[in-house]
């Protein structure tokens, strides 16, 4: 790898750094607003891939490089370590992640929906995370929100509530359509980006 490959490599970085930080400040101010009412937060993954979607498209047209997906996913998941036992939304996020980069490279690297699929993978392995606990690890949910005596645990208790196998699935294929739309919405902002990147 010559100087100029270098050089360029650690640009894409310093971007994707840039852009994920901006994305995670966004999804927090996000979720630390209107995150405290248990319907929102449920839905909270659609909302913030619908939003999140408008800077990713930016950033990948900026750094378009080799292991987006996956290290967009685990700077996230890192943030997420602690929002669920186990570490479950960093496992999942970064799944999806992995599975987003997959398809990325698979379906072609200048191609929308290459790019659109392998965010939505992203964005379905973050809902995930926050889904599976409210379902399958309820016991140790509360247990973790009380020993943080956060606030937010009658918001959690009340959302593992609603939260069903069934509605799961249901809020899981919104979350890629929402994620596909989010994309599309970034895409049309950004037509002029795509076209300098030379993205069909």
């Amino acid at each position: 790898m010559n100087n100029t490959q270098k050089n360029s490599k650690v640009k894409d970085l310093i971007t994707i750094g840039i852009f994920n930080a901006l994305l995670i400040v966004v999804f927090g101010a996000i979720a630390c607003t209107i995150g405290f009412f248990p319907p929102i937060l449920i839905v909270l993954p659609l909302i913030l891939s619908t939003i999140g979607g408008l800077i990713f498209m930016l950033m990948i047209t900026k750094a378009p490089m080799r292991g987006i997906f996956i290290i967009s996913s685990a700077l996230l998941g890192l943030v997420l370590f602690n929002m669920a036992p186990g570490g479950s939304m960093f496992i999942t996020t970064l799944a999806g992640g992995i599975i987003g980069e997959i398809i990325y490279n698979v379906l072609g690297r200048k191609k929308f929906i290459s790019i659109a699929l392998g965010y939505a993978s992203y964005m379905l392995g973050l809902a995930l995370g926050e889904y599976y606990p409210f379902i399958y690890m309820q016991e140790e949910y509360i247990e973790l929100y009380a020993k943080k005596g956060s606030q937010s645990l009658p918001v959690a208790q009340k959302c593992i509530e609603i939260m069903t196998p069934e509605l799961m699935i249901i809020l899981s294929i919104l979350t890629i359509i929402t994620s596909v739309l989010g994309c599309l919405w970034g895409r049309k902002m950004l037509h002029k980006h795509f076209l300098k990147a030379g993205i069909a």
